[in-house]
């Protein structure tokens, strides 16, 4: 009996990654997908190994659920496993993945059901899918280490943000690949040259893809003039990496990965509050949004030493306050970190009031917040007006130029100054080093950002990478108003000025 055409029609999507994924996913407007030309070149490669050099906004998401999927629809008994840095990159891809399933009934069927009548979808420790045909597809973060790795073996391998693996996570995920399976890396490079993933991205044994951020078909000029405002032109390691998708200039890690995460535990007094503009729209008066924003943070008075930092974004950027407190703990003074606010849209005046609330339930000893964006605003307001007097912030409150410098102290007559934010981070690194300081383990954002952020080297000046660093920002103005705020105490005469305003030396 020969083949009807609609069984070689559907035979031939099946063997399609990019016919399938045409014929069963959704973009998320409810349109049919459809992929660039340069996706479609990666899902149908045949190579056994590939590897990405990827700026941002390429659709490389798109791409490796779309491949995933397929591989454990068309797959009987296949074996897969989507590897990523960290928690919070693996949680993009799962949201697509979880999209597609809601949306496509064929897709949702395709999901084999347990003995008590519900899909095979679990979710906790890891993310895991299991098919109707016996295939399983594992999501796993690969941590320091890659501990979640080494009880698997699979036939298939997808890593996200490559780049950003740990020495001996590559170790640990190599072992579980088995012999003949396939390993797709995609990422977008940071520079740093001591690294797997450097070393295989000049491998004769992988097929490289370089995919820059204009390959988007929706790249405008417009676009690419924002960008280069943003990092500052193309000579920069932030537009060869994020945009460009190019290695660059070397790179280095900013803070040790292995230091920060012997400084996460669990705390279960941990908070993190987020606000949006949405929520404060509907305030007609300065009271009704400070009781709303006192409602919406759920406060309750705390004694002890805190410092607050505050990295206060302008009104299309996120504002991060980080709340530490400081005790004694054997010999030695420790910070725990006790609360995040995370803000979105906010103005300056909701941003000056927030803070005059965390004084309130606090009693910082010190609140040390950047001057840039909003954060001038925010200190002339906290200190002019009227209405905040009785804070009495002077002397407490104080805003720091990060492409500036502070004096650290007089020797022989002549001042000794440091550029302010690599003072900032060597006292980060020096309280990481020490054990000094606690961050939440649960907390995905922090970990993201401590573990993904480097430095070049200009000219002799530390340039340090730019856009996910907001909670690092508002942690660096912490470590300093402590810093300043513990010599003060202690009576010293001549250690610490306001930062002087130079030329900024950051991206």
């Amino acid at each position: 009996m020969g083949v009807s055409d609609k069984e070689r029609r559907l035979a031939e999507t099946l063997r399609d990654p990019v016919l399938w994924g045409q014929a069963y996913l959704y973009n998320r407007d409810g349109s049919a997908r459809s992929y660039w030309d340069h996706q479609k070149e990666d899902l149908r490669c045949s190579h056994k190994n590939i590897i990405h050099l990827d700026g941002r906004d390429v659709g490389k998401s798109i791409v490796l659920s779309t491949d995933a999927l397929h591989y454990t629809f068309t797959t009987r008994g296949g074996q897969g496993l989507i590897a990523a840095p960290h928690q919070g990159h693996l949680d993009t891809v799962i949201e697509e993945i979880e999209y597609q399933l809601d949306h496509n009934e064929d897709l949702m069927n395709s999901i084999a059901i347990s003995k008590y009548g519900k899909p095979k979808i679990t979710r906790k420790p890891y993310f895991r899918l299991e098919f109707t045909n016996g295939s399983v597809i594992y999501f796993r973060p690969a941590g320091a280490y890659g501990d979640a790795f080494r009880s698997l073996h699979v036939d298939r391998v997808w890593v996200d943000e490559g780049a950003w693996l740990s020495e001996r996570a590559w170790k640990a995920l190599r072992q579980c690949l088995k012999t003949g399976g396939r390993l797709k890396i995609y990422s977008t490079p940071n520079g740093l040259r001591n690294t797997t993933y450097y070393r295989l991205t000049l491998s004769e044994q992988f097929k490289v893809f370089r995919w820059a951020s204009w390959l988007n078909p929706f790249w405008t000029a417009e676009r690419e003039s924002e960008l280069l405002e943003f990092y500052g032109g193309k000579d920069t390691s932030g537009w060869q990496h994020e945009v460009a998708g190019e290695h660059g200039k070397p790179s280095y890690g900013t803070f040790n990965v292995e230091q920060f995460n012997l400084c996460r535990q669990e705390l279960l007094e941990y908070q993190k509050v987020t606000i949006t503009d949405t929520e404060l729209r509907d305030c007609e008066t300065e009271e009704a949004a400070y009781d709303r924003l006192e409602l919406l943070l759920n406060l309750t008075p705390r004694t002890g030493l805190f410092w607050i930092g505050g990295d206060l974004g302008y009104t299309n950027d996120p504002t991060e306050l980080v709340i530490f407190q400081e005790a004694e703990v054997g010999d030695r003074s420790i910070l725990k970190l006790v609360l995040r606010i995370h803000m979105e849209h906010v103005s300056y005046p909701h941003i000056a009031q927030t803070i005059a609330l965390l004084e309130r339930y606090f009693t910082p000893a010190g609140i040390g917040v950047d001057n840039g964006g909003n954060g001038l605003a925010v200190v002339q307001e906290l200190l002019t007006l009227d209405k905040y007097k009785e804070l009495e912030l002077e002397g407490r409150l104080k805003g720091f130029d990060f492409g500036g410098m502070t004096r650290l102290t007089i020797r022989d007559g002549k001042e000794i100054k440091k550029r302010t934010k690599e003072l900032m981070t060597s006292l980060i690194n020096g309280a990481l080093q020490r054990k000094q300081i606690i961050f939440p383990s649960d907390d995905l954002e922090i970990e993201d950002q401590f573990t993904t952020q480097t430095y070049t080297l200009r000219d002799g000046k530390i340039i340090y990478s730019k856009g996910n660093d907001h909670i690092i920002d508002a942690v660096r103005c912490a470590m300093l108003i402590r810093e300043q705020g513990n010599l003060d105490l202690a009576g010293e005469e001549t250690v610490w000025l306001k930062p002087v305003l130079t030329e900024p030396v950051f991206i």
